[in-house]
């Protein structure tokens, strides 16, 4: 007889808790640890169950499952590298388990830098961490955050099938424009009369973004921003994207980013680039009216982000999740039922019984649109303001007046 896994195991996420039992020199160990089987013989017979698997995004959040997190040095990389993916915690929806989340513990800035970093992080982590969600009786599994290099979008062989994977860009996609428009609500916008910025236009994830925001409604302008090294791309992607809009409502402009070139003018901003060292100053943030930041793990520091919040908007993008769901790992989301774009896809899918890889490569319009369907289908909107420190933000006129110009 099946038996709720939240009777058999109590997790708790406080990252200081018996710090003084492990010494500096012990070797780095779970705070729990949870066997596949029990997440398999608690999920649904004929369903199977959802995962989600992400990574460590900074060094803080190793203390959230660890014991023993150790200041960075090469000896401490290496024992990261030699950890092995682990099940971080069931998910619930009510009392039921229907899946878990899955963590590599290698963060982002040991491996996304290089192609041989990548390939490490693949053999050592990705594919053993998929062979964990078989293991789990996991049948859709979400990729979070910068999970979709590993396996080139889903373009690279894997023996491990079941579970299928989705990239979660799609979902995020179509959450970002949500949450643009909800934004532009809140501080009295009209989305069709805005000047929007998108940081990483030029990436898998930008490009994707940057088509659905032209499709059905679209803002005013829209700014595609990059590195240097990608300008010829940006230009090639605006003239797709103008040949795409047929009716001519919306101006595409380029712009590249370094610390020496002053930014455009703008109302509003998505971020979506890649890096692991945030890059955008509180002088930067004040030039606009908000900040929708996708980026893993952040784009402006937290220095920044307190610095400017009485003048801006700069938030996470997220989904609140529909209710009894209960993500139990400590995500820096509001509540346990929120949860990142990226697993909502995955949720969607699972809930839809799609037996086959969802969302893989680039996704066209089409399928965004259908997956932002499947969004509201399975109950997922945009949440309360949330900054990317983990605070609530209350939206009021005492943060300024709402037709004040910002950057002024």
């Amino acid at each position: 007889m099946r038996t709720s896994l939240q009777q058999k195991i109590t997790i708790d996420f406080d990252q200081h808790a018996n710090s003084s039992l492990h010494p500096n020199s012990a070797p780095l160990t779970l705070k729990h640890t949870i066997r596949p089987e029990e997440i398999r013989d608690n999920l649904s017979v004929s369903q199977g169950g959802i995962g989600f698997l992400f990574h460590a995004t900074d060094w803080d959040t190793l203390s959230f499952s660890f014991h023993n997190v150790k200041r960075r040095n090469i000896s401490f990389e290496e024992e990261l590298w030699n950890a092995k993916p682990f099940i971080a915690s069931p998910i619930y929806s009510g009392s039921q388990v229907i899946g878990a989340n899955i963590a590599c513990p290698v963060p982002l800035e040991l491996w996304l830098g290089s192609p041989r970093g990548i390939k490490r992080f693949r053999e050592t982590q990705f594919f053993p961490a998929l062979e964990l969600a078989r293991q789990a009786g996991l049948s859709m599994v979400a990729m979070g955050a910068s999970t979709p290099y590993a396996c080139n979008y889903g373009a690279l062989p894997r023996h491990t099938k079941p579970p299928h994977i989705t990239t979660g860009h799609a979902a995020t996609a179509a959450m970002l424009k949500d949450w643009a428009v909800h934004c532009c609500n809140e501080l009295d916008l009209e989305f069709g009369k805005t000047k929007l910025a998108l940081f990483g236009a030029a990436g898998r994830l930008g490009v994707t973004v940057a088509k659905y925001l032209l499709y059905k409604d679209a803002p005013k302008e829209l700014v595609l921003i990059d590195l240097p090294d990608k300008v010829n791309l940006l230009k090639e992607q605006a003239k797709e994207l103008l040949a795409t809009d047929l009716l001519g409502r919306t101006r595409i402009s380029v712009h590249t980013f370094s610390p020496d070139t002053p930014l455009p003018q703008f109302d509003g901003a998505i971020l979506v680039s890649s890096t692991s060292v945030p890059y955008l100053t509180s002088s930067d943030l004040k030039r606009a009216q908000f900040w929708i930041d996708d980026s893993h793990p952040r784009a402006a520091s937290v220095e920044a982000e307190l610095a400017s919040r009485a003048h801006t908007l700069y938030i996470e993008c997220f989904a609140r999740g529909p209710a009894g769901l209960n993500t139990v790992f400590p995500f820096r989301l509001p509540t346990t039922r929120d949860c990142y774009t990226c697993f909502a896809e995955g949720y969607a899918a699972w809930q839809e019984g799609i037996a086959s890889d969802f969302i893989i490569g680039s996704p066209p319009v089409w399928s965004v649109s259908y997956t932002h369907g499947l969004l509201k289908k399975y109950g997922f909107s945009v949440g309360p303001f949330h900054g990317k420190d983990g605070s609530t933000i209350v939206q009021s006129t005492q943060r300024r007046g709402k037709h004040e110009l910002i950057g002024s």
